[in-house]
């Protein structure tokens, strides 16, 4: 029986070494998944005590810590049918055949003697346990005896035979601290029902070092009137009289309104009167003579006017410099405004800008705002251009020389213009108006001009002394005939990677990274210059800490929220850790109410607001995207 009981603990001992406990491994934790459940905890712990005391007066913190474990097992690794055997090395290790402290066979027990033996069924079953004991204490020895390598291995190094294997992974709350704050009012009894319901509620276990508190403070009571008490007796008087003044003063503005209808007809009807009776109780003999003079006064008036027009174009068109000259000092007077806005009106605005094309827009704006305050008739329209045209004859009549540059008009046309006006003229013309612009825009200009036509040009500005000095005149008088009629540029929209970047951000998440997809694969050196300016809302988590931190400062605490919902969580704890700890605060609120409330319109919205304002650091300096790069290889 002895053997037999050793037998059975050497089994066991060897089932159990054979089996593996699993170790717990500490891994990084998740801080998303911590806030949510201290947000669980504090909403549950809130409502049950709401409903045992039945008030609101009290407050639960609740402060987690929790651990992220791994649960792995090791385990000998098998080998496969295909591994060759290692070749050993020259030093051989010493090796040891272990002896077995008993050894003994069944014939060296002596029987006893003087005893009777007998078989009996009993001892047979004994007899087949103990033979199969037998075989498997010498298969146990025949183990023991084969040769064992010093380190305690069996012909290579154990620590490379085994292999980890996960088999969980869980969280583990280290450390649970709970603060309940409740009224002073609150007796020992509540207290005790308190901390007995958190502890059972929350799995509180003070060996694990979890804490609970309760603190007693004093809370403001509000006053407990009904609603019916609050609106039948009204603060002010103003108050309770609010919608009888408001029906008052309708009604007053009402009155008055209808009276004011009543004496404008009355008005109108009195001036139809009166012009009707003045017709009735003129002579006919004063309105037979009368009558044939009006038609010709009035004919006068106009061929009086025509004439003057004409007059004051041609002037316009003949002295150009001069009659700008003399508009540049009539615009600078106020007195003068009633005069140019008759000639305005005369001449019509198109006509009015080619003749005078240097008014500056304030100046016009100035002549257009009197014409709508003041309509002059047709007897102050024929004054002031009579006089306009005086002031301009006495200017041309002084004597005074008149000493003006011929290509003077070119300072007034930017490079565009320029290249318009000279477009259809041969290399020679064009030499001759680029070398009247300054240097830095003459380069330009020739710059611009096409590869056969540059050099067709560059060699006529060398041979420029043999150019007649006659034929300036006739071709600066020419040109700045045809410089009247050159369009401006001015509202061209040339930047293409600005109508680029409008476009992307008025298409969805998908779609823009679709087109930034193919661009990127047709056009990489527009990609790259759009790159340089377009900043999406993805290239938030590649933007440094601080400057995300100085940007959300500056837009609407709700935009944070609504933007980083639907995010993955390592995008929602980028945002978060950049922010100080009071918008952080308000940022979980606002993301744990509208996650999953809001539509997408909302969070694009969001989005955009966010985006524009790291594209305005972009634009003055305070970013670059050459630091976003620098922080995603970081």
């Amino acid at each position: 029986m002895i053997r037999i009981a050793l037998l059975l603990i050497l089994l066991i001992s060897q089932i159990s070494y054979a089996q593996e406990e699993p170790i717990e491994v500490p891994t990084k934790k998740d801080d998303l998944e911590e806030i949510q459940l201290k947000s669980r905890l504090e909403d549950r712990l809130a409502r049950d005590i709401r409903a045992y005391l039945g008030h609101n007066r009290f407050m639960v913190n609740v402060d987690v810590e929790i651990q992220r474990i791994r649960q792995v097992i090791k385990k000998p690794i098998k080998p496969t049918q295909n591994q060759q055997p290692v070749a050993p090395s020259r030093d051989y290790p010493k090796i040891r055949f272990p002896q077995s402290d008993f050894e003994e066979s069944e014939s060296d027990v002596e029987s006893l003697p003087g005893l009777p033996f007998t078989e009996i069924p009993s001892d047979k079953e004994k007899d087949a346990e103990l033979q199969f004991m037998r075989e498997q204490i010498e298969r146990l020895q025949q183990q023991q005896r084969q040769p064992q390598w010093e380190n305690g291995g069996n012909g290579g190094s154990g620590q490379e035979q085994m292999e980890e294997e996960t088999i969980a992974v869980f969280n583990k709350i280290k450390q649970l601290m709970i603060t309940v704050v409740v009224d002073t009012d609150t007796n020992e009894e509540q207290q005790a029902f308190i901390r007995n319901l958190v502890y059972q509620k929350a799995n509180l276990n003070d060996l694990r070092g979890d804490k609970f508190e309760i603190i007693k403070t004093q809370f403001s009571e509000l006053d407990e009137t009904t609603p019916e008490e609050q609106t039948v007796a009204p603060k002010t008087w103003l108050e309770q009289h609010m919608n009888e003044l408001l029906l008052g003063l309708l009604s007053l503005l009402a009155f008055l309104f209808l009276i004011l209808i009543v004496l404008m007809l009355r008005k109108k009807q009195n001036n139809e009167e009166s012009s009707s009776n003045l017709n009735t109780e003129l002579p006919a003999t004063a309105s037979s003579t009368i009558q044939p003079e009006e038609p010709d006064q009035q004919q006068r008036q106009k061929e009086s006017m025509q004439k003057t027009r004409q007059e004051v174009i041609s002037l316009g068109l003949g002295q150009p410099m001069v009659v700008q000259g003399i508009m540049d000092e009539l615009t600078t007077q106020e007195d003068k405004i009633p005069m140019l806005a008759s000639v305005y009106k005369v001449l019509g605005r198109s006509l009015f800008r080619s003749i005078f094309p240097n008014v500056k827009p304030d100046e016009l704006q100035s002549i257009m705002a009197h014409l709508a305050e003041q309509h002059p008739d047709e007897e102050e329209q024929l004054q002031h251009l009579q006089d306009f045209h005086q002031v301009l004859q006495q200017k041309l009549h002084t004597g005074e020389p008149v000493r003006s540059h011929p290509f003077e008009f070119l300072s007034k046309l930017n490079d565009s213009q320029v290249l318009y006006l000279i477009q259809h003229e041969d290399a020679r013309i064009k030499a001759l108006v680029i070398s009247q612009l300054p240097s830095e825009q003459g380069a330009r200009v020739i710059n611009r001009i096409a590869g056969n036509q540059q050099a067709q040009v560059i060699s006529e500005l060398g041979q420029f002394e043999s150019f007649p000095v006659d034929t300036f005149k006739d071709v600066a008088d020419r040109l700045a005939k045809s410089a009247q009629q050159v369009p401006s540029f001015e509202n061209v929209n040339a930047d293409g990677l600005t109508m680029l970047m409008s476009m992307l951000d008025n298409m969805s998440s998908s779609e823009e990274a679709k087109v930034l997809k193919q661009l990127k694969h047709d056009k990489p050196d527009t990609f790259y210059k759009l790159r340089q300016k377009y900043f999406t809302f993805a290239d938030i988590i590649k933007t440094p800490k601080n400057i995300l931190s100085n940007a959300l400062r500056e837009v609407d605490r709700q935009f944070i929220g609504e933007a980083i919902c639907n995010t993955p969580d390592q995008f929602k704890i980028h945002v978060l850790t950049s922010l100080t700890p009071k918008l952080k605060a308000m940022a979980r609120e606002d993301l744990k109410r509208k996650e999953g409330r809001i539509g997408q319109q909302e969070i694009d919205r969001a989005r955009r607001a966010i985006v524009h304002k790291l594209r305005e650091y972009i634009s003055t300096g305070k970013f670059s995207m050459d630091q976003l790069q620098a922080q995603v290889e970081s």
